[in-house]
């Protein structure tokens, strides 16, 4: 926006001349009837229309009949000239203004209409000025003085106006745009929008210097004579005063104004403005104040009886009590002696005049004449400079502050002549305009405290309700200080204010919301209504969200509804008065579920929380459970650190936060803290611990912040991970960017392939779609303009539009221009960001001192070549971390050729290029240690040293000591001795932040890392030299100062050390315990095996000739034996002994201990956030966890929460979507996972054993897998195979792979277990379940084609192992046996079953059976299914049960009667078991037994409603409701819990159905005579809002609707055709037709599936339909029948000719009979031919030409698809689709091959749907042409 014309000199003397005539004038009133009104956020401006009340008819149609026959002649016309021009679909003209030019179009304003026609230019004349003489009939413009609210519900200010159309305004024009545009000010219209919280105020002068900023357009004020186009005579004119300035407040304003001194910075509210060199400001904290003054003005002024002010000239210029009109009352001055009843009026504490009646003026209480005033006149500094961006730029920040917005401003001068302060603005805040308000939030329970608080203010009613709700939450919640426990955040403002509900009372609210769902559905909307809603009113109020009721409080109360704080969530939500109702007392008597909480120390990095901060911290707690720590408990809020379950660490969410920028952490009390712990200890006197020393830790601070605020280029901020690189890793890389020997960066190699794929993703996807960068997000992706690519990068800096992104893949910096910068989609940050910034610093220095610490380009290039060379082969061992100023974090490494072993630091050297580092090198202002030195220490494979181990760390891994590192290891002890000693004294050294000393047991001083833990005081060491972990207090811990150089660089002693074959799989405590009480603090014998990736060391441990590693294996083998509580991380594993092959000559032969391999594992860490929230009960066991214990989260889903008890639907839907791609994206890596075998419990098969360990460990092979096998076997070891494949260059745990078995020689699919020394693996058969040891060089890569096939092996364990003696008799049993098993139930990877051997019965009877891939009805299953995608539709066959009134109904599948006989058979052998119910526990909702009298058997039921004598009971297998005796019920057994229930409620899919009352009582009343008969069903999909599958009923191969099931009832019972009689005999027709209306359905689509098709007929992108390839077939059919029609039809019956009957219809377009479906019904008839898509009509009177639908075609379904283009919109104004953009949209799809996406139902008859042509998105191609813009949704994928 160019604002350049409010700083010319002239404008500029204008405003700041003062001395202006101040005499009134008149404001021109206007008469008008309102015809249109509309609004959006962006413009900000409300537009009208309407017309004059006083215009003559006649006059305008005559003038019309006058257009149409002048001669029409072409001419040229320019933007705002009058012309006329032609509506080519009525070929009528009309009186125009030309708005817009382009090319040969023009957009033309029709001025007596209102609306706007674009046409081309053979569509516009000239036309005399005569035809121009009737002024416009519509008026247009903006309504003035009046803003609406930023925060307002669009929906229903839309709704508000619509009510206001028709109705007549009286209104003044306060000024003119250019074309006749008005300002109106329309009273009336400007009250309603403010009392119904839709609007402020504005005063004339700032409203019009507003519009100018706004429009760039020059004002006309009514200064000048009256408009030519207002046609009325002034009359009873309002008063309008010239502007004015100061003239006659200088000295009051510069007296008791604000005193402010040059230089100061301030937080201000813009209250008026005139120009930029002349508006009032307010301090931003004397809001309240002001509240508190008018209330009190008020109270003195209203209360008066009224007097006449007697204004005299001694009167002027004092203050007075002025009423605004607004209806508050404020400070005023009077400025003159009025001439009539309007006195004008300055408000002092606001800098605005306004007129105001005699009457609202009152004299000043004497106690508010010394209050001082408010507001202070400003003026631009920059107004007199000649940069214009800098003008711009601060215009900008003034529009935001017109707007509501707060700015930071800078007072520069004073300027003495004009008495006003030249400021200069530095930022504004939020440019929402919002009302002030209190701070609202939790329920008042205490009846006294609300009417004390209603009369004390806002903010002390929000403080006792507040406290009152935590207290009694509490209780219940049975928190306290210290506290642990798994919540998840429900609702957040900032990190300074959210809401939690704890997972401890998840079930409570689950049941709770249940139950008040089921209560409101029987309430209807003007019931129950809650009466005069007053403050602290606990009700139950709809959320407009998802249109559910929830509990809440009222904190406000408006108009026409209330303010509600929904209590159970945290959000504050406006409410009409309709939907608040009465909260039932079952459901108020339960304490809020929700606790308003704050994270403990974290502030905002400026003053106020900013929307990318608060929007960081959403994303980061969102959607999961979190653990959450209670570090204080103050009077209405809980002070807590959370972190994120479910990584391996526990994610603090405060680090997240201070790591990314968005917060600050801030530790309170941390003077206090330094003064209590000399006074506490005094002899301490340690002056560097962190709590103490304030200078070091200042200095520390600062620094670390400083260097941390550098553009960390390698590490995104929250949405893409960094690589987890620690000292001591050691991996193959490839560099992929060099900077000099001081700055490069590396990936790994064995990443390198996922990143191409990666990368190939991102091309494919970015070069179709745009996917637009929101504000705030650091991470995205960039194309670099260097290769044109696109890449994941991180966005360090912006300026004047570029901005500086690294690629966080590859480590380079580009700048970009900011426009071309697009959002990251969730799909590609699975990926961690593969780069990690290297440096040889501290190794080796550039040896010639002229380069100043610079390498030279020789040493750059030596650098790169020896990269070159050692391609494939390069190895990077990470020595240490560190913070280097302007770079961020760095790894020190060591990079080598592990080929020839030759180190980059010894190549510079020997050349001559660089010389070691030395400690008095190494000390430099820009370096910030991070880590402690990492050494080997020269250990290989093959050594043998002698070790003492210092520290058991389980029963695997333990840390030693060298023996011949000790005097080393002395030497470092006195270093730590004496550094102890000077830092204990006074020292004002520079610290590093986590490297320390610690003080242990001992009293000695230690190395070590420091950790944040939960407490404050404390912090969690980790001794480096020793490799235990210590909990220490704050005042025992002193970090390192950065010159001791001693104790930063001397390497770590503790040497990390893995047992070699010692499993990792269960932790053993007894067996870490012998394990200590052998080796701790004892000199062992350790044997090099190997080195780790991670820098741990693979060994074997020998005490003397004991093998430590043997002994350990030993203890673990017998314990595992025995029955032990311990978590494993994966299966358990038992001795297994097999042959790869099944044989039917082959035995069982023996192998070593394979690991059960399981995907489902792996799979569930992907994505978390898809189950239900009762799952993450088993997150955590309790607050502590020892050792023994490990807390599985990884396999846990967690919740989808009502999040500010908003519909997540959008937010499921999402994660679904990502967890698929996460899987597509596993599957196509190095293959690490195999498919799933899809089995479910209940599903039986004939199976053979593969391989057997014991009767608890087996593995079965599906008998129908047989032929697969054999093939798979036949291929992979076929010549032409063998001869292609490769060796894997790197072998990874879990790698699927081919290896050869030994006694064969074939191939065979495996899974990597273990890697077992000389250069050999331990490896599964993944297809028979046993395992062995192979030579790398037998192993081989797995073909892409075989990687499809499940794996063929079931793991297995017997479900009643008493069955067998002994594992010897089950082996005998089942050996090449066929067997009939049954899978029960799932555990991890392993299924128990029951089996049957075929030629004889061994185990017990068949169970429940349930479904192979689908589900039983009950809840566990139906979550299954839900699980799988929504396009995995299912035919099923079932008997109908019964049928609900709302046209639900019952289905048992016949699948189940297996499961429904056994069923019965366990109630009749448990029924003494079960003991009889007392009367008063009989509730509703109890699962019980219950006798029936109809067949005098039990049943399982749920009690629905109980009476005095009996109880209504519904049973869950039966689908039925019955009434029975109270006394015949019986408690459920356990066991019967375990089956499901076996009645599944289901609705027809909507799809083709009206959901009228008619429609569904026709459609209940036809489906009863089924019940109890089997159908065939479709479930389509599960409806989680109702919690029922929605289905097709499918009849003869066809889906059935409503007519189908009257047709099937007519044919089951005979009944004879119209005209026939039961007698055989011929009859009258009968005159009634009883029949209800005919329908057709759609066929069903799938939703997000690819479909062939074409354009059957085009209107609009918001009005087509389609037609699909797949229904070809019908159409030939439908025409086939209807060519074929008899020559006699049945007309249709009078009473069916409503909207929504299906006839036929003989079209006047097709010349034939066509199917028809009636739209609409009035005089006229509107039909839409179902089969072509378009709509014919006929008079009503010719109804009698429709027939009735012969039952043949009834069956067929549409065969078109009424369709919206989804995602774009009108590129317009009006919402309206140009005659352009309907021309190319049609041209786009006019006989093309379309493939077609449905996405969203949108109602019963219409789609949303997405379409491509040629592999282009058609929606993107009206974007990009201009005629349609992108609605901001995140499912847009094309965008």
């Amino acid at each position: 926006m160019e604002y350049q014309s409010y700083f010319d000199s002239s404008h500029f003397n204008i405003s700041m001349n003062w001395s202006q005539d101040l005499s009134p004038s008149a404001l021109w009133p206007v008469d008008l009837k309102l015809t249109h009104l509309d609004w959006s956020p962006e413009a900000i401006l409300i537009h009208f229309q309407g017309q004059y009340r006083t215009i003559c008819e006649l006059d305008y149609s005559i003038l019309q009949g006058e257009i149409q026959n002048v001669p029409k002649t072409k001419a040229e016309v320019d933007i705002g000239e009058f012309c006329l021009v032609e509506d080519f679909t009525s070929a009528r003209w009309y009186r125009g203004r030309v708005q817009k030019r382009r090319d040969d179009f023009f957009d033309v304003f029709l001025i007596d209409h209102g609306n706007v026609l674009t046409v081309s230019a053979t569509n516009v004349s000239s036309c005399s000025n005569d035809l121009f003489i009737l002024p416009p009939k519509i008026v247009c413009g903006f309504l003035a003085n009046v803003l609406l609210l930023q925060s307002c519900s669009h929906s229903v200010v839309e709704e508000y106006f619509s009510s206001l159309i028709g109705r007549n305004i009286n209104g003044y024009v306060q000024a003119l745009l250019p074309h006749k545009v008005l300002l109106l000010e329309a009273p009336d219209i400007n009250t309603g929008l403010v009392t119904h919280g839709f609007g402020r105020y504005v005063d004339t002068d700032t409203f019009l210097f507003l519009v100018e900023m706004l429009t760039e357009l020059p004002l006309k004020q009514n200064i000048e004579p009256v408009p030519d186009l207002l046609i009325e005579k002034p009359r009873g004119q309002e008063v309008c005063f010239k502007p004015s300035g100061l003239q006659g407040y200088e000295d009051i304003l510069s007296l008791y104004g604000p005193a402010l001194r040059c230089g100061t910075r301030a937080k201000v509210r813009v209250t008026a403005a005139v120009s930029p060199g002349l508006f009032y400001c307010q301090m931003a904290n004397v809001e309240s104040e002001l509240w508190e003054m008018s209330k009190k003005l008020a109270a003195s002024c209203e209360c008066r009886p009224k007097e006449s002010y007697q204004m005299t000239p001694e009167n002027l210029g004092l203050l007075s009590s002025a009423k605004s009109k607004d209806g508050r009352w404020y400070r005023g001055l009077v400025q003159f002696l009025p001439g009539s009843s309007w006195v004008r009026v300055f408000f002092v504490d606001y800098g605005f005049f306004e007129s105001v009646t005699v009457e609202n003026i009152h004299r000043l209480a004497p106690e508010l004449y010394s209050t001082p005033i408010m507001t202070f006149p400003c003026s631009l500094a920059c107004l007199t400079d000649e940069d214009k961006a800098i003008k711009t730029q601060q215009l900008c920040l003034l529009k935001s502050g017109l707007l509501g917005g707060l700015l930071h401003l800078e007072i520069t001068t004073y300027d003495e002549e004009h008495r006003v302060y030249c400021v200069t603005i530095i930022s504004a805040e939020g440019e929402g305009v919002e009302e002030p308000e209190p701070v609202r939030t939790c329920p008042v329970m205490k009846v006294e405290s609300v009417s004390e608080a209603e009369e004390q203010g806002g903010s002390l009613y929000h403080e006792t309700i507040m406290g009152e709700t935590l207290g009694q939450t509490l209780k219940v919640e049975e928190v306290q200080v210290d506290s642990v426990f798994v919540g998840y955040v429900e609702h957040v403002q900032n990190p300074n204010h959210f809401w939690i509900r704890t997972q401890k009372r998840n079930e409570e609210f689950e049941e709770m919301m249940s139950k008040m769902a089921e209560h409101f559905q029987h309430v209807k909307l003007d019931e129950d209504v809650l009466l005069n809603p007053k403050l602290g009113t606990l009700c139950c109020a709809v959320y407009e969200g998802d249109m559910h009721f929830y509990r809440g409080v009222v904190t406000d109360t408006l108009k026409h509804g209330a303010e509600v704080l929904f209590i159970d969530f945290g959000n504050i939500e406006k409410v009409p008065h309709m939907l608040i109702k009465n909260i039932p007392e079952s459901f108020a008597c339960k304490a809020a579920f929700a606790i308003c909480c704050t994270l403990s120390n974290v502030f905002p990095v400026e003053d106020i929380w900013t929307s990318s901060a608060s929007d960081s911290f959403r994303r980061a707690v969102s959607n999961k459970a979190l653990l959450v720590h209670v570090v204080q408990m103050r009077k209405n809020k809980f002070v807590v650190d959370l972190f994120e379950m479910g990584s391996g660490n526990n994610q603090s969410i405060t680090e997240l936060l201070v790591s990314s920028n968005q917060a600050e952490y801030i530790p309170k009390g941390h003077l206090a803290q330094k003064t209590t712990e000399k006074t506490r200890c005094p002899q301490s006197n340690v002056k560097t611990n962190i709590t103490e020393d304030k200078g070091q830790w200042k200095d520390c601070k600062e620094e670390e912040k400083a260097l941390k605020n550098e553009p960390e280029k390698g590490q995104p901020l929250s949405s893409i991970k960094p690589l987890n690189i620690k000292p001591g890793c050691e991996l193959t890389v490839h560099c992929s960017y060099i900077s000099s020997p001081l700055d490069l960066w590396c990936q790994p190699q064995d990443m390198v392939p996922a990143l191409d794929e990666l990368m190939d993703k991102i091309q494919q996807y970015y070069s179709t779609h745009w996917v637009p960068l929101e504000s705030g997000d650091s991470c995205c992706i960039a194309k670099s303009p260097q290769d044109g690519r696109w890449y994941r990068a991180l966005i360090t800096a912006k300026q004047r539009g570029n901005a500086t992104v690294t690629l966080v893949d590859y480590g380079n910096t580009v700048q970009v221009s900011e426009h071309i910068l697009q959002a990251i989609m969730p799909e590609f940050i699975y990926l961690e960001g593969q780069a990690f910034r290297c440096s040889l610093y501290n190794l080796i220095e550039p040896a010639d001192p002229k380069n100043s610490g610079n390498w030279s380009p020789e040493g750059c290039r030596l650098l790169k070549d020896f990269v070159f060379s050692s391609i494939g082969a390069l190895k990077c061992k990470v020595v240490s971390q560190l913070y280097v100023k302007n770079k961020g974090l760095c790894n020190v490494v060591d990079l080598y050729n592990s080929q020839t072993q030759q180190s980059v630091a010894d190549t510079f050297t020997e050349q001559g290029l660089a010389t070691q580092v030395t400690a008095s090198t190494r000390q430099q202002q820009e370096v910030f240690p991070e880590s402690f030195i990492y050494s080997s220490h020269d250990l290989h494979p093959g050594n043998e040293e002698q070790m003492y181990v210092t520290y058991v760390n389980s029963q695997w891994e333990v840390y030693c000591h060298l023996e011949r590192n000790t005097d080393i290891i002395v030497e470092l002890e006195k270093k730590i001795s004496e550094e102890s000693k000077h830092m204990m004294q006074v020292d004002t050294r520079a610290v590093v932040s986590k490297l320390c000393l610690a003080k242990y047991f001992d009293g000695k001083w230690y190395r070590g890392v420091v950790h944040p833990v939960h407490s404050p005081l404390h912090f969690s060491v980790f001794f480096v030299d020793y490799g235990n972990t210590n909990i220490s207090e704050k005042t025992k811990v002193m970090f390192i100062p950065r010159d001791s150089s001693d104790l930063l660089y001397t390497p770590m002693q503790a040497v990390r050390c893995c047992l070699h074959s010692v499993s990792k799989k269960e932790v053993y405590a007894d067996v870490k315990e012998w394990l200590s009480s052998v080796v701790l603090n004892k000199q062992v014998k350790a044997v090099i095996l190997g080195k780790n990736e991670d820098g741990s060391f693979d060994v074997e441990l020998f005490d003397g000739d004991m093998n430590i590693n043997e002994k350990v294996k030993e203890l673990i083998l017998s314990l595992s034996c025995k029955p032990k509580t311990a978590v494993g991380f994966e299966m358990i594993e038992r001795k297994r002994k097999t042959s790869c092959k099944r044989d039917t000559k082959s035995s069982f032969k023996s192998k070593s201990h394979p690991k059960v391999y399981s995907n489902l594992s792996t799979l569930s860490t992907v994505h978390r956030g898809t189950k239900k929230r009762e799952n993450t009960k088993s997150l955590v066991g309790g607050r502590t966890q020892n050792n023994n214990t490990i807390v599985r989260t990884q396999n846990e889903g967690t919740l989808n929460t009502r999040a500010s008890v908003k519909s997540q639907n959008n937010q499921v839907k999402q994660q679904r979507q990502e967890q698929k791609q996460a899987q597509q994206k596993e599957a196509k890596e190095m293959p690490q996972l195999l498919p799933d075998k899809k089995i479910c419990a209940g599903f039986r098969a004939k199976c053979f054993v593969s391989h057997a360990d014991s009767i608890y460990s087996f593995f079965l092979q599906l008998s129908e897998d047989e032929p697969a096998i054999l093939e798979m076997g036949e291929a992979l070891n076929s010549g032409t195979l063998r001869e292609s494949l490769k060796m894997p260059t790197t072998l990874r745990i879990n790698d699927i792979v081919l290896a050869e078995f030994e006694e064969d020689g074939a191939l065979y699919r495996s899974v990597v277990k273990n890697f077992v020394g000389n250069s050999c693996f331990k490896v599964e058969f993944v297809d028979y379940g046993n395992s062995a040891v192979v030579e790398k060089k037998k192993i081989y890569s797995i073909p892409k084609e075989h990687r499809s096939h499940p794996r063929f092996s079931i793991p297995c364990s017997l479900l009643d192992p008493s069955t067998f003696r002994n594992d010897a008799s089950f082996t005998d049993a089942v050996r090449e046996k066929p067997l009939m098993v049954e899978f029960i139930k799932q555990y991890g990877t392993k299924w128990d079953i029951k089996i049957k051997v075929l030629d004889g019965e061994v185990g017990l009877n068949a169970g429940p059976v349930t479904e192979r891939e689908g589900e039983s009805p009950n809840s566990e299953a139906n979550e299954k299914l839900r699980s799988h995608k929504q396009n995995n539709q299912r035919d099923e066959n079932g008997m109908l049960l019964s049928v609900q009134s709302n046209g639900c109904f019952y289905v048992r599948v016949v699948r189940t009667s297996d499961c429904l006989t056994a069923l019965e058979s366990h109630i009749a052998d448990s029924l003494v078991k079960c003991k009889m119910v007392a009367r008063e526990d009989i509730k509703q909702g109890l699962k019980c037994l219950v006798q029936v009298q109809k067949d005098n058997k039990w049943h399982r039921a749920i009690v629905q409603h109980l009476n005095d004598e009996n109880v209504n009971v519904f049973l869950v297998d039966h689908g039925i409701t019955v009434e029975i005796p109270i006394g015949s019920i019986r408690q459920q057994c356990s066991d019967l819990l375990k089956f499901p229930n076996l009645a599944v409620l289901c609705k027809m899919n909507n799809l083709g159905f009206s959901e009228k009352d008619d429609d569904y009582r026709h459609w209940c009343e036809t489906l009863k005579p089924m019940i109890g008969k089997e159908v065939k069903l479709i479930f389509v999909r599960y409806s989680e809002a109702d919690s029922l599958w929605m289905v097709e009923i499918i009849i003869n191969k066809l889906f059935l609707g409503l007519h189908q099931v009257v047709s099937l009832q007519q044919n089951e019972e005979k009944i004879p055709p119209p005209g026939v009689s039961q007698n055989g005999g011929t009859e009258k027709a009968p005159t009634l037709d009883t029949s209800p209306p005919q329908q057709l359905a759609f066929a069903p689509v799938e939703i997000d599936m690819s479909y062939s098709g074409f354009a059957a007929a085009i209107k609009t992108p918001s009005d087509f339909c389609v037609s699909l390839e797949d229904l070809l077939r019908v159409t030939n059919k439908v025409s086939a029948e209807l060519d074929d029609l008899p020559s006699q039809l049945i007309p249709l019956p009078e009473d069916h000719i409503a909207p929504g009957t299906c006839c036929l219809l003989k079209s006047d377009s097709r010349k034939k009979w066509c199917r028809a479906e009636i739209v609409h019904v009035n005089t006229t008839v509107v039909l839409n031919l179902v089969d072509y898509g378009h709509y014919e009509y006929m008079p009503y009177d010719n109804c009698s030409n429709l027939k009735k639908l012969p039952a043949k075609i009834t069956t067929l379904p549409k065969v078109t698809y009424s369709c919206i283009l989804r995602g774009v919109k009108p590129a317009g104004l009006d919402d309206q689709w140009s005659d352009e953009a309907v021309v190319f949209f049609q041209q786009s799809l006019y006989k093309k091959n379309l493939q077609i996406y449905f996405r969203e139902l949108v109602s019963n008859a219409q789609w949303k749907v997405e379409i491509l042509v040629d592999g282009v998105h058609v929606a993107k191609e009206l974007v990009d042409a201009g005629h349609a813009t992108s609605k901001q949704t995140k499912c847009l994928d094309f965008i």
